[in-house]
């Protein structure tokens, strides 16, 4: 029997890029598996991945790009590099949970402002302890489809100058546009928005931030810049996934950085659409605007998720379920750059026909 190709809208591992297929394939042909990393092969793969990253996501020469294994080593290692005592977290979901609780895993003072998914934040209002020493928000909530606006963070960075931020991309990257002279920290994975297996994280640092860090290991910051500077990492690194990543964001940077976010606009639109005129299928668990996700958009479904996965996936579509509580009543589409507005299309007319 053969089955039917299916399209992803998970929220990650999400639908692998379009073209995937014909970059594995010069990786094959170019034997990149097979390269030693601290040869001058693996080192023009690197230094072309970090270049073009840095073009797409506009990073200055003010900061440093890492290669991860993941997001949460990330959470781990900025933790550990960049506080000493204590640390302040806005949580409104599971993401935004895990760093606090890796901050409290080392034994940090981890301070914490709790609100509500689709809670939008004064922060005129938020007051950070003066002995702070990293401000952690996860601007993408992947667990329920909430986002804090990027100019919401701005404020609160323009309240407290002095303070670091580390900023949660996981799930928005590379839509968002981030203002790296505002931002200390940023870190993504390549399985949600870019479309590739998992196992490798970005983490981008300013170099204000790696002079300052005390910690020292194996991954602390000064070790990591060091290697970084002649395009090499400390350990073996993912040296497929940093070559396919390069491929994909050169393709993105061709297509056009402008088109990519307005296009996500976009298809978030017909969904949103599709959910004002057929309230029985379910609604927007984020309902302001101004703090529901593009990129990761949850509905609200009742007891009907089963049958509206299964009945999807008899289609050759895939959804996310809820995440932890959010799991029995809830289904999450994810909307990165590898969804076409054509299979946007297609979903949402297999969505209504579940109505019928």
């Amino acid at each position: 029997m053969i089955s039917m190709k299916k399209i992803y809208f998970t929220p990650g591992p999400s639908q692998i890029y379009p073209k995937l297929n014909l970059y594995i394939k010069e990786a094959l042909s170019r034997d990149i598996m097979s390269l030693s990393h601290r040869s001058k092969d693996y080192v023009d793969i690197a230094q072309n991945t970090q270049h073009t990253l840095r073009k797409l996501l506009q990073i200055p020469s003010t900061h440093h790009i890492f290669f991860m294994s993941s997001s949460l080593e990330s959470m781990e290692r900025i933790i550990a590099n960049c506080v000493k005592m204590q640390s302040f977290h806005l949580i409104n979901g599971s993401f935004a949970e895990a760093f606090f609780n890796a901050a409290e895993a080392q034994g940090k003072k981890a301070n914490i402002l709790r609100f509500k998914p689709g809670e939008r934040i004064d922060m005129d209002s938020v007051a950070i302890p003066k002995k702070t020493e990293l401000i952690c928000i996860t601007q993408n909530e992947t667990s329920n489809g909430s986002c804090i606006p990027m100019k919401d963070i701005y404020a609160l960075k323009k309240r407290y100058p002095t303070i670091p931020i580390a900023l949660d991309i996981v799930s928005s990257a590379p839509y968002p546009l981030v203002n790296f002279k505002k931002i200390d920290i940023a870190f993504f994975s390549v399985q949600k928005g870019f479309g590739l297996p998992s196992g490798l994280g970005i983490l981008v640092v300013d170099d204000a931030l790696v002079q300052k860090s005390k910690h020292r290991g194996y991954h602390d910051f000064p070790s990591l810049a060091q290697k970084e500077l002649i395009f090499q990492t400390p350990e073996t690194p993912n040296v497929l996934a940093i070559f396919l990543l390069g491929k994909v964001i050169l393709d993105m940077i061709n297509q056009g950085v402008g088109r990519m976010r307005k296009a996500t606009e976009m298809k978030a639109k017909l969904i949103v659409e599709f959910i004002n005129v057929h309230p029985d299928f379910g609604l927007l668990f984020i309902t302001d605007t101004n703090v529901r996700s593009k990129t990761v958009l949850a509905i609200e479904v009742g007891n009907k998720v089963d049958v509206i996965i299964e009945k999807l996936k008899l289609k050759g579509f895939v959804v996310g379920k809820g995440y932890g509580i959010y799991k029995k009543t809830q289904i999450r589409i994810a909307n990165f750059p590898q969804h076409s507005m054509r299979d946007f299309q297609r979903l949402i007319k297999e969505m209504g026909l579940i109505l019928k």
